[in-house]
């Protein structure tokens, strides 16, 4: 699988020296507040994460993570999930950032390079779903070209919370690249 990169990124796969990295930013509870994942996670369970992720197939179909780190400073910053259909016609994708990279438009210049590469490769449509209280991620959906197509009502519970679930959804003509 060769690397997504971008003018400051690389996608690159998982390598078992992120696990400390990964550990380190899933364990920040802003970070983990709308995901689904348990939090804190000690370097054992990041190791066997990263492990997991490892075995992924990056041409799918089925779920791939890639790692993402800064091309002037290597070093993971986040990641970023994305899951396919038999055929390739349809994904599904989802991105976290350690808290210090956010604001950077580093999210933005991740997701749309990827959604790029699976619009290359035959993708028809791409779908992502967030938190409905995370609207910093609903903001970057719009902002990279996906379009609000439904709310689930108390569709999650996480932590104790039953949260509404926003549904985006995007085709090749709607995405927008940064510049």
């Amino acid at each position: 699988m060769p690397d997504i990169v971008t003018r400051r990124l690389r996608l690159r796969r998982f390598s078992r020296d992120d696990a400390p990295a990964l550990a380190r930013y899933r364990s920040d509870p802003c970070v983990a507040r709308y995901q689904t994942w348990r939090s804190p996670i000690d370097r054992a369970e990041a190791e066997a994460v990263v492990a997991g992720y490892l075995r992924e197939n990056p041409d799918g179909p089925g779920f791939f993570q890639y790692a993402i780190e800064r091309k002037k400073r290597p070093g993971l910053i986040g990641d970023l999930h994305v899951e396919t259909g038999t055929g390739r016609r349809q994904a599904r994708v989802g991105i976290t950032l350690a808290p210090d990279m956010r604001h950077r438009g580093y999210a933005t210049e991740a997701m749309a390079a990827v959604a790029d590469r699976l619009f290359a490769t035959g993708a028809k449509r791409i779908t992502a779903t967030c938190d409905a209280r995370n609207t910093a991620s609903a903001k970057l959906l719009r902002r990279v070209g996906f379009e609000q197509r439904g709310r689930e009502k108390q569709y999650l519970e996480r932590r104790g919370i039953h949260a509404d679930v926003l549904l985006f959804r995007m085709s090749e003509g709607q995405l927008r690249r940064p510049s």
